[in-house]
């Protein structure tokens, strides 16, 4: 669980998260989708103006995704058995399905996340 897990695994884990959805832009066309990491936040901004933040909290071992031009914000927890991070309300969204589908449905961006 994310309680137990110490600054250094949670840096680990987030810049791996971070790693994996970079690595996916490498292909894709600047002008559709910008995808940068400034001061431990990872900022996709698209072809429409929209700007999404997925930034890291330390303090609660969280990643915070922000997506103003939804008026949305999720938090995700690392899940230590399914190795995958979750909505911290049980909806059951995971960080990369969820990111993956909202560059689809709203930025016409298809990726593998």
């Amino acid at each position: 669980m994310a309680e137990s897990m110490t600054e250094v695994e949670f840096r680990e884990l987030a810049r791996a998260a971070y790693n994996r959805i970079e690595a996916q832009f490498e292909d894709v066309d600047p002008d559709l989708v910008e995808c940068t990491v400034a001061q431990g936040a990872l900022t996709f901004t698209l072809s429409t103006g929209a700007r999404w933040v997925l930034s890291q909290q330390p303090p609660v071992r969280q990643l915070w995704l922000a997506v103003a031009s939804l008026g949305k914000a999720y938090h995700f927890n690392y899940d230590v058995q399914r190795r995958v991070w979750l909505d911290d309300k049980g909806e059951g969204l995971e960080l990369m399905a969820l990111l993956t589908r909202l560059l689809k449905d709203h930025g016409g961006i298809s990726v593998r996340l």
